[in-house]
């Protein structure tokens, strides 16, 4: 998504919703003494269910929670000490956030009456994966857990600061996903997520889930999540929109994967572990979805090279590396001209040919209409062979149909260097590019 920082009049707003808002019930009393007991190595398993036990509410909440189809661990348990028996003391802790926040999700307005209803199914299936997505990457796994749970709280603030017939409409038209995060900030300003982590800050929480809750739809700047535990809630977040059936920010996930050190096909086994009481299946094909989802993201559908996203992507990883090399920038000159005499039909197939050339001679990306980067690995003697080769092979190539007789190609080259990033890299190339064909 494009970057995006919010308005100060939608600032303000917020911040009168999130006054108006007060503390947060999730973490009550009972609560807090629950997750402390369970993080004691000298309190006993009596110590806990005695505090839970202690207050009647909440453990009735517990047990229904625990046993309910929602709960991605059903326990099948009829009393608090049969649940700790069960689960063990340290799933206990988990649970307990998990019984609270789907019980406060359940009952509180806000979301926008289409949406209203599965919240707090929402929230505890994202909880529940953005655990185990953590337990798998080597991440501490408190962070993530309340991060994936609370990650929606900003769609609490949003009626109370800009009314609640505007985010009814709105949450009619987009019930969620990039989609609605793209039309709260047309509309509204700002939007759920950058809300929710306000709340967040002002609950008090820890900044690292403060800042998971915030950057559960990425950041302003479409960087890479900054935290591991941001990207553990982002992936959580895509993951459970897959098995409900929606199409998730694919360039998100796949920033959040190579943030964890994860494969696509690490998800089926996540999901099956995470949300096998939200109808997730073995073989649910969750991985196989997504790496399809991955490589549309990443090329360009007319000439199956990179598209300019991925391109940029391979671009700062080879920089990065430091292992030498230099980027090369094709222009097809006269273009326009191409289409207008023969055809767009015609005018295709020279941008798939000038692709397949230019993929012969390192990693190549469509950049937009008719220019083209190639990425040449090796020392500027092995790039500066590659630019002549380039330039004989796509010589031959275009003269070998009488449509595209006469049609040249202009290169620019830039040496890749650790200082330099990717923007100023293309710009020196294309400097070097325009200057030939005015030469």
């Amino acid at each position: 998504m494009q970057e995006h920082h919010p308005t100060s009049e939608a600032e303000s707003a917020v911040g009168r919703a999130v006054d108006a808002l007060g503390s947060l019930p999730v973490l009550s009393g009972t609560v807090l003494r629950v997750i402390g007991l369970a993080e004691d190595p000298e309190s006993s398993t009596g110590d806990l269910v005695a505090a839970m036990e202690s207050d009647e509410a909440f453990a009735a909440n517990l047990l229904r929670f625990a046993n309910s189809a929602h709960n991605a661990r059903p326990i099948r348990a009829s009393t608090v000490r049969q649940a700790v028996t069960l689960i063990g003391r340290t799933a206990v802790k988990r649970l307990a956030l998990e019984a609270a926040t789907y019980r406060f999700l359940e009952h509180v307005p806000g979301n926008g009456r289409p949406s209203r209803g599965h919240m707090h199914i929402h929230a505890v299936a994202v909880g529940s994966t953005a655990a185990v997505i953590a337990e798998r990457a080597g991440v501490g796994v408190d962070a993530p857990h309340l991060g994936g749970l609370l990650h929606d709280v900003g769609k609490l603030v949003m009626p109370m600061a800009f009314g609640e017939a505007a985010v009814e409409d709105l949450a009619g038209r987009c019930a969620g996903g990039a989609e609605r995060v793209i039309a709260e900030r047309e509309r509204f300003g700002t939007d759920h997520a950058l809300a929710g982590g306000v709340l967040a800050a002002r609950w008090g929480l820890p900044a690292d889930v403060a800042e998971a809750v915030r950057l559960h739809h990425g950041s302003p700047d479409a960087a890479a999540a900054p935290t591991r535990e941001a990207a553990c809630v982002q992936l959580a977040n895509a993951v459970v929109e897959l098995i409900d059936g929606n199409v998730p920010d694919t360039a998100l996930l796949s920033r959040a994967l190579t943030r964890l050190g994860l494969e696509a096909e690490d998800l089926d086994q996540i999901a099956e572990q995470a949300l096998a009481g939200h109808g997730v299946a073995q073989g649910s094909g969750i991985g196989e979805r997504v790496a399809r989802l991955e490589e549309q993201a990443r090329v360009d559908d007319l000439t199956g090279v990179l598209n300019r996203r991925a391109f940029l992507q391979h671009l700062r990883e080879r920089l990065a590396d430091g292992g030498g090399g230099a980027v090369l920038l094709a222009d097809v000159d006269d273009f326009k001209r191409v289409n207008d005499t023969h055809g767009h039909r015609v005018g295709d197939l020279l941008l798939v040919e000038v692709a397949r050339v230019l993929a012969r001679f390192g990693t190549a990306g469509r950049l937009g209409g008719d220019e083209f980067g190639c990425w040449v690995a090796g020392s500027v003697g092995d790039v500066e062979r590659a630019s002549a080769g380039l330039r004989e092979a796509l010589r031959t190539s275009l003269s070998g149909s009488a449509a595209l007789e006469g049609v040249s190609v202009s290169l620019g080259l830039a040496a890749g260097r650790p200082d330099v990033d990717v923007i100023e890299l293309l710009e020196m190339a294309d400097g070097q590019l325009y200057r030939r064909k005015d030469g």
